[in-house]
């Protein structure tokens, strides 16, 4: 085994890499970069294989297996891109500089003439985390055939940097800042540096609190009318922006979760006195079928605490979800704040980086979660009786329609005068806890002179709670006439181990459909 200060110069350059600060929010490539390059410095090349990097740098179990979990490649990829692109800047000028041939995972270092090299013009690393990916691509195109890599004990090559690997990096730096210019502008990301937040001399938030984590931008009104400010009270993590194009499904208004924050980082939200029900959103956007990391269940899981005390502990937000870019959120009632009068969250780091999409402080009553009302509908309202229902969320399939036709009861016809309607779900997040469901149906369309059919018999459907029939065979128009409510009601239910109460709606004849619905907190 050679000793290790044969590689004197080697580790230089590894620990000058690791305090540049273009691995500060990627704790991953750290743990990949400084697992491989230490088997190396400790002759242990021939042990540097996808398992072992899976399992002892990147925390998977024993049972990991390559070919179904993709995170070392996905990892290494990541790995290269970001070495390419610093190279490609600010360490260009460094007389070795670290590799990751395409297809290998055994460190190579690369010499440079100090004599004769030019140094590209250089970006902070923080300037430059934000579009490392798109630089490394252009550097790797153009310069990347131009390096000579060695391993001990071989001589050293050194290679000669020329003309045209100067304009290469003038073109990756014009491109680097253009694309900065663009996310900053279109994505209200704060600039180039440490993202710092500053409390303001006001006192704790005041009634109820919306934030979306990693956004900074103006305060933002959804489609229920709720306002929803810029990232806030945060330490630590980074922001990044969801794509414009990616729409979140669950959620009535698809682009209101606009960014997120990643990585190792907490939340000291400043309170009042009293009882407040949490709110967290999350929405995979990064990995998952069709994302850019790619991968499946279990590629990324992290810890989320309360006031000191872990909630979601191995939180998988993919898994719990069931897909990717859809909404995910989880509820927490009897939430008060710490001695210090501010509620502290902590997210960190389990085998990917933790993240964040939203956040939402109610107040509410000790013991009790907030009653969940919904009509289908595409904007709130206020019942007869005063009542406010939120229009339609949570759901996922199916169709919104307004019918002219609603109930003949003139104080609760607005309540039936949407539905939603074919083969849908709502999944409606819910503390633990028993709860009463009550269902309302009105059949509007079946039996009208616009529908040209009978009521009877053209529109049957089953029910289900978390895979449990609550009507089999339901047919409004046999419960009650024609431009009637039908109400049902289910006593004792309860979330399921990912906090929600899962609705499904499947059809037998026709469509299914369901004008509003109500979740009320029993014991």
């Amino acid at each position: 085994m050679p000793a290790t200060t044969e590689f004197q110069e080697e580790r230089a350059e590894l620990d000058a890499l690791l305090r540049s600060g273009i691995f500060s929010r990627a704790p991953n490539l750290v743990s990949f970069l400084t697992y491989v390059c230490e088997r190396y410095f400790q002759g242990g090349a021939d042990q540097i294989k996808e398992y072992t990097i899976g399992v002892e740098a990147l925390g998977r179990g024993s049972g990991f297996d390559p070919k179904q979990d993709s995170i070392v490649r996905v990892e290494a990829h990541r790995l290269r891109k970001r070495l390419s692109s610093y190279y490609c800047n600010a360490g260009a000028d460094h007389e070795v500089q670290i590799g990751i041939p395409s297809g290998q995972y055994i460190p190579q270092f690369i010499y440079r003439d100090s004599t004769q090299g030019a140094a590209l013009p250089s970006t902070s690393a923080a300037e430059a985390e934000p579009v490392l990916d798109a630089v490394a691509d252009q550097c790797v195109a153009g310069g990347s055939q131009d390096l000579q890599t060695v391993e001990r004990p071989a001589p050293r090559f050194y290679r000669k940097w020329t003309a045209l690997l100067a304009a290469i990096g003038a073109i990756a730096l014009g491109l680097m800042l253009i694309s900065r210019s663009a996310l900053t502008h279109t994505t209200h990301l704060p600039p180039g540096g440490p993202e710092i937040w500053k409390e303001p001399s006001t006192g704790p938030v005041a009634g109820e609190f919306r934030m979306l984590a990693g956004y900074h931008g103006p305060p933002f009104t959804d489609r229920q009318g709720h306002t929803w400010t810029a990232d806030a009270y945060f330490t630590g993590g980074r922001s990044s922006a969801i794509p414009p194009d990616r729409m979140i499904e669950g959620i009535l208004d698809p682009h209101l979760l606009k960014a997120e924050r990643s990585g190792t980082f907490r939340y000291d939200v400043p309170l009042g006195k009293g009882m407040y029900e949490l709110h967290l959103y999350f929405a995979e956007t990064e990995y998952g079928p069709g994302n850019p990391m790619g991968g499946a269940d279990s590629s990324r899981t992290f810890r989320v605490s309360i006031n000191g005390v872990v909630k979601l502990d191995a939180f998988d937000p993919l898994a719990e979800s069931g897909a990717p870019n859809r909404l995910h959120e989880r509820v927490f009632k009897d939430i008060s704040p710490d001695k210090d009068g501010k509620l502290h969250l902590v997210f960190e780091q389990g085998s990917g980086p933790a993240f964040l999409n939203g956040v939402e402080l109610l107040p509410s009553a000790p013991g009790r979660m907030r009653p969940v009302r919904i009509v289908a509908q595409d904007r709130p309202l206020t019942d007869a009786d005063g009542v406010f229902w939120s229009a339609d969320e949570y759901f996922s399939g199916g169709s919104l329609v307004l019918r002219q036709n609603t109930i003949l009861d003139p104080r609760q016809r607005a309540l039936y005068r949407g539905e939603r309607f074919g083969h849908f779900a709502y999944r409606i997040p819910l503390a633990p806890g028993k709860y009463r469901l009550t269902l309302h149906f009105a059949e509007t369309w079946f039996g009208s002179p616009e529908s040209h059919q009978p009521a009877l018999g053209c529109r049957v459907f089953n029910v289900f709670a978390n895979g449990v029939a609550l009507l089999e065979n339901f047919e409004i128009a046999k419960e009650a006439s024609v431009n009637h409510a039908v109400i049902a009601t289910f006593r004792d239910l309860q979330p399921n181990a990912q906090g929600v109460l899962s609705l499904d709606f499947v059809p037998i004849k026709n469509y299914a459909e369901v004008n509003a619905i109500e979740v009320v907190e029993t014991e």
